[in-house]
């Protein structure tokens, strides 16, 4: 791996929490300072990156999320998407399906069996979640709409880290495997004002500067040392999972993503969700209720640069993980891709 190349991976996955994180990061490189800005600014000027700022756990801010999905007549895809785009809680809106390129009856095809088409994410605080979804039922009725909160998850962070091969998060209230799980998670009360206030000033775009929490802090009316001492502690109870760029995938040149989804048996989804997680071409995997819509459970997102190499991924992940019977639901359109915004609800 070049140097470059390196410095890219590394941005994603995380500045150093220090005064001077660009000369901390570019010292474990055998770079300056200003090279590691340089290579930054430049993936803005190129529009190679969306954002760069914070990466919040969004359960340990107190929301609730699920992925959600509804099978609409194909000449009202465009409009109904329309309608879901103002929600600030909905994130990703996707049209996903099938490519004409490929062939139905190939692997991950299905024989051409239908799907539902319209994906889209929503995560609101706890108490507004609910409220929320009924709204967008009602836009969409009276088509059937899908909700398919996580179950267990294996892999989230869009750049691989080995270490983390071997984790599954089981999401509580949701008993799939036992009784234990990662700690207590914090709650939206535990949250101070001030709190709320250092998640939206950090969530957007932070300075492209040598000393971007100085600046940060300064908007808050707050101590450096004091920001990054809350950051290092969110960081330590997984609230903060990291400050780094988010990079536009599509031009970076993996121009096509597709969610592959799998039917596993209880005793073997623990096993065949590790097993993906382990792909660096995994950018995201879940284990989600099946429903009787759409009678999958396990789900992994892999990102390459054309359709084929999607479909001889899929069938190297199957293989390895021992699974069989999947489906592969290309992106077709993308209608929202942003960032969640929290606490700001008024």
């Amino acid at each position: 791996m070049s140097t470059n190349d390196e410095l890219l991976v590394a941005l994603q996955r995380g500045i150093p929490l220090k005064r001077r994180p660009f000369a901390v990061l570019g010292k474990s490189l055998g770079l300056s300072e200003e090279e590691v800005l340089t290579t930054l600014r430049t993936l803005f000027e190129e529009k190679r990156a969306r954002r760069f700022g914070a990466v919040f756990d969004v359960r340990r801010l107190g929301y609730v999320s699920a992925l959600c999905a509804v099978d609409l007549p194909e000449d009202e895809i465009e409009s109904r998407a329309a309608a879901l785009k103002p929600y600030i809680g909905i994130t990703h809106c996707y049209e996903r399906g099938w490519p004409p390129e490929l062939l139905a009856d190939g692997p991950g095809g299905g024989g051409g069996a239908h799907v539902p088409n319209l994906w889209f994410t929503l995560a609101r605080l706890e108490g507004l979640f609910q409220k929320e979804l009924a709204e967008i039922e009602a836009i969409l009725a009276p088509h059937r709409l899908l909700v398919l909160p996580a179950i267990r998850r294996f892999k989230i962070d869009v750049v691989f880290d080995p270490s983390r091969r071997n984790r599954a998060e089981i999401f509580p209230g949701l008993d799939l495997a036992g009784p234990d799980h990662e700690g207590a998670d914090l709650k939206f009360s535990d949250f101070s004002e001030q709190d709320k206030a250092t998640v939206r000033a950090l969530q957007g775009n932070l300075p492209l500067s040598e000393a971007p929490f100085d600046e940060a802090a300064a908007e808050l009316g707050c101590d450096p040392e004091d920001l990054l001492s809350k950051l290092r502690t969110w960081s330590a109870q997984g609230v903060l999972r990291r400050v780094g760029v988010i990079l536009r995938h599509r031009n970076m040149g993996f121009k096509a993503n597709g969610m592959c989804v799998w039917k596993v048996d209880r005793d073997h989804a623990l096993e065949a969700g590790r097993a993906l997680a382990s792909f660096p071409q995994v950018t995201h995997c879940y284990q989600r209720p099946r429903d009787p819509d759409f009678d999958f459970d396990l789900y992994a997102m892999i990102h390459t640069r054309a359709w084929p190499t999607t479909i001889e991924l899929f069938e190297l992940l199957q293989e390895k993980a021992g699974l069989k019977g999947g489906r592969v639901l290309c992106s077709l359109r993308e209608f929202k891709k942003a960032s969640p915004k929290y606490f700001c609800e008024e």
